[in-house]
């Protein structure tokens, strides 16, 4: 009797236990299959965003800008369309004109492309400052006989682009990792960047374990980047001079405008006495 009571208890929790590992693989499974659906949706949405060419060409230059303003390709057109909306109402209520409205909603959507531009000026004479300093550093180094791996680990430290130093650390750690392989590590950092100087820092670079002078193309580089850097600072000065040279022809100006004004006031009354 005790026999057969014990097998209906095990009968029982085993149906239990069963009952509960059905439930449980029945609830992964969901869980798996919408995961997997959502993966599958998030991967044609892409793949259907990268096949239209004018937005995987501006998401690429977006990308080798940093992605400024914090701004995606998707952000990046949803927001120059809310300018243009937004520019486009502004010309109506105030104008009460088409015409003026469609000016006004094209100087909108162009807007965010004119601040990024300017950006983009003020960041590339950034990232060639960083690079001369970062080049001069390698030469050095190299020529004291330390070698890239460790000469790199710490070029980061010389930068003061955000981007490009995030950028630098990145590629002295796959080339680390990467068992020293300079190409694999210099074609990730060129493709970070749309920069004529970076592309050439890389090239130099990529000479290493194939010319014993690499300090020497270096070098040249770090002359090359001197060079610029001294006709970015005399262009800015030039600049500068003109604001200051300006600034001061207007305030003369409004000096003379002050001193002679009374005066001409003055003549002006005493020839419209003398001729009534």
């Amino acid at each position: 009797m005790i026999n057969y009571l014990l097998l209906a208890l095990l009968f029982v929790i085993s149906l239990i236990l069963a009952q509960h590992f059905l439930i449980n693989w029945q609830a992964e499974r969901y869980r798996k299959r919408n995961v997997k659906r959502l993966k599958t949706k998030e991967n044609f949405f892409k793949h259907f965003i990268s096949k239209i060419n004018l937005i995987r060409t501006k998401d690429d230059f977006l990308s080798k800008q940093g992605y400024p303003f914090n701004l995606n390709v998707i952000s990046y057109f949803v927001f120059k369309l809310f300018l243009a909306m937004l520019f486009f109402i502004a010309g109506i209520v105030n104008y009460h004109s088409i015409v003026i409205a469609v000016v006004f909603a094209a100087i909108g959507y162009f807007l965010i492309d004119v601040f990024i531009l300017s950006r983009r000026k003020s960041r590339d004479s950034e990232i060639c400052t960083d690079l001369m300093n970062v080049t001069s550093s390698i030469c050095l180094q190299l020529s004291a006989q330390v070698s890239l791996k460790n000469s790199l680990k710490k070029q980061y430290e010389n930068c003061k682009n955000k981007d490009f130093k995030k950028a630098l650390l990145e590629f002295s750690t796959k080339y680390e990792l990467s068992e020293l392989n300079i190409t694999e590590a210099t074609k990730a950092l060129e493709d970070k960047f749309d920069l004529l100087e970076v592309r050439m820092f890389c090239r130099a670079l990529e000479t290493y374990n194939e010319t014993t002078q690499i300090e020497e193309v270096l070098d040249n580089l770090g002359q090359t980047l001197k060079k610029k850097n001294v006709e970015k600072i005399r262009q800015n000065t030039m600049t500068k001079i003109i604001y200051i040279t300006f600034g001061v022809i207007v305030a003369l100006g409004n000096i003379i405008l002050i001193t002679f004004y009374p005066l001409f006031v003055g003549i002006g009354q005493g020839f419209n006495s003398v001729f009534k």
